[in-house]
């Protein structure tokens, strides 16, 4: 069973990697293993270090505001 923790708020959310064209999309976050997932175009995912993706700026979050 997962919990649900801080980092769930990130999932489906579009981000931007440094070196790639487009945007792709959280698909999920493994805190045990430290790897965050990002779905591309033409269902390629690549994993990434989380949470030093995001503190290095090689991982950029593009949060939608619900209104």
């Amino acid at each position: 069973m997962m919990a649900w923790s801080n980092e769930t708020y990130l999932i489906g959310e579009k981000v931007k990697i440094e070196g790639e064209k487009g945007f792709g999309v959280i698909t999920r976050i493994d805190v045990p293993r430290g790897l965050v997932y990002v779905l591309f175009k033409r269902m390629r995912e690549e994993a990434y270090p989380y949470p030093e993706a995001f503190d290095s700026g090689k991982l950029k979050v593009d949060i939608a505001h619900k209104k």
